[in-house]
């Protein structure tokens, strides 16, 4: 039985190249996931020679591999369909973009863009240390988007570029299996090994919790990549993440549930001097009201006789009063340090956080320098056709579906719609939308459905029932809270929509 390796760049191809391989019983294919920088290497631990008639991949990963295997390395090339998928991906996208590959691509690019009427700047590379200056290139020249193998991909995104990866479809895989089994047949190089029982490598974790605190992440530096975050931000909140990652100065980031503020946070780390200190994150949901914040405390004494490190409070208004009061001596303490950098998040802004008692007033100081304040989804309604396209494509990239857009009218639609449940309940819809779509473009009227069924949801959630037990004071204080949280902690519209002054909302909330 012929024995083949697939080795795929990217998590959705592996799923894509899993469901391929079981059209072919008569073989033996397993499918990893691995690209240039560690594809050699999981050809070495996974003993290749011996155990394998040939290698299929993609990319950089060809020459990679061809370097440190004597057994065939078959390339899945990039063919006219992938080609075609990736210019139908990068069709909504608004503004200036550019294709960036080696240049057997770009040449089939631009004679398959030129037939479909498709202008978009090609430029090609022949070695993998030229492309961040490229990169860096034609950001400078204002270009806002980049298409590109899995180098190019990373490297925009690591320069917080919005970028759209060349995937590689069912056809190049099946095209790239017969290549494969006709090679192995024609040098009748079958060996007799012993069957291998772990067909899958796990992708390695990027945090790792601390073996003594549950609470706790820890996340080392040369793992914080953008490309661990799937949540797509308007490009504007991209923008801000990046520009603002630098500053050594305590930052918050405030929004509403749905904004995704924890992963804006972890992209806050991926860019410029952050990116070189390594990532402690507390989640505040998780701490018990008797926790004992002295191990948190010996953890970061620890880690700073070594490196710079940040600290990343995730949704800190989960915590008590009193569990901030013991948390302010050790902020106190890590803040005279020069190599901290101090992250929080917060659904509240900091002023109705303050006011209310959500946030102890002392605790200010050492978390609010900075903020990064993401306004709820609708604000940003003219982004809507750029981040389906920047989602569709990080949706292939993740499981391998096929849809590429969505009619204009079905964009309308999702630009028109308040999304209550914000980011969240945006990329929900899209990934129901993506699974359940036969063709490559989604239809108007299953965004139609699938809208009308999200108003339902809601409309159906607001009726909360309310907790009638206590006193008259105590359901007041309940019903005002209520209303806050519907208007999103703004004072000034839960007084004009109670009709109540100012001093009364106060006192009702003292």
């Amino acid at each position: 039985m012929t024995r083949i390796l697939i080795l795929a760049p990217y998590a959705g191809l592996k799923e894509l190249a899993a469901a391929v391989a079981a059209e072919y019983p008569a073989a033996h294919l397993e499918v990893h996931v691995g690209n240039y920088l560690n594809g050699p290497e999981l050809l070495l631990r996974l003993t290749a020679v011996e155990h394998f008639d040939a290698v299929i991949t993609r990319g950089g990963t060809v020459d990679a591999c061809r370097r440190v295997s004597s057994i065939p390395v078959i390339e899945m090339a990039v063919n006219a369909f992938d080609m075609i998928r990736v210019i139908q991906l990068s069709e909504g996208y608004t503004g200036q973009k550019a294709l960036l590959a080696y240049p057997n691509i770009v040449s089939s690019f631009a004679q398959l863009s030129e037939l479909l009427g498709y202008a978009v700047p090609a430029g090609s590379y022949r070695e993998h240390q030229e492309v961040p200056a490229l990169v860096r290139e034609l950001r400078s020249r204002g270009c806002e988007l980049v298409i590109g193998d899995q180098i190019v991909y990373q490297t925009a995104q690591e320069l917080g570029m919005s970028s759209i990866l060349l995937t590689t479809g069912a056809e190049a895989i099946r095209s790239a299996i017969e290549e494969a089994l006709r090679l192995a047949d024609a040098l009748s190089n079958q060996i007799a090994a012993p069957p291998i029982h772990s067909p899958h490598i796990a992708a390695s974790a990027n945090s790792e919790p601390f073996a003594e605190d549950e609470t706790i992440l820890i996340t080392e530096k040369n793992t914080l990549s953008p490309g661990a975050v799937h949540t797509v931000f308007p490009p504007e909140v991209m923008l801000q993440l990046t520009e603002w990652s630098d500053t050594p100065l305590p930052t918050i980031i405030t929004g509403e549930d749905g904004m995704c503020k924890n992963d804006a946070g972890f992209l806050c780390c991926c860019f410029g001097s952050a990116k070189r200190k390594k990532l402690v994150r507390v989640n505040c949901c998780l701490i018990p009201a008797d926790y004992d914040f002295g191990g948190l405390d010996r953890l970061l004494s620890k880690l700073l006789e070594k490196e710079e490190l940040t600290l990343f409070l995730e949704d800190i208004h989960q915590l008590t009063v009193e569990i901030q009061r013991r948390l302010l001596p050790v902020l106190k303490r890590i803040t005279k340090d020069s190599r901290v950098k101090l992250l929080s998040s917060s659904e509240l802004p900091v002023e109705a956080a303050v006011n209310t008692g959500r946030l102890l007033r002392q605790l200010r100081p050492y978390l609010d320098e900075v903020r990064i304040e993401l306004k709820p989804l609708a604000a940003y309604a003219p982004d809507i056709p750029n981040m389906v396209s920047m989602y569709l494509a990080a949706l292939d990239v993740r499981c391998g579906t096929r849809a590429v857009g969505i009619r204009e009218k079905g964009i309308r639609l999702l630009s028109e719609y308040r999304w209550p449940g914000n980011l969240r309940q945006f990329m929900r819809v899209l990934n129901e939308l993506a699974l359940g779509s036969s063709g490559a473009y989604i239809p108007e009227n299953h965004v139609r459905h699938a809208l009308e069924q999200e108003q339902n949801h809601y409309a159906h959630a607001s009726l909360v029932p309310m907790d009638l037990t206590g006193s008259l004071k105590d359901i007041e204080a309940r019903i005002i809270r209520h209303v806050m949280e519907e208007e999103g902690m703004n004072q000034a519209k839960v007084e004009k929509r109670l009709d109540i002054s100012h001093s009364t909302l106060w006192r009702r909330l003292k």
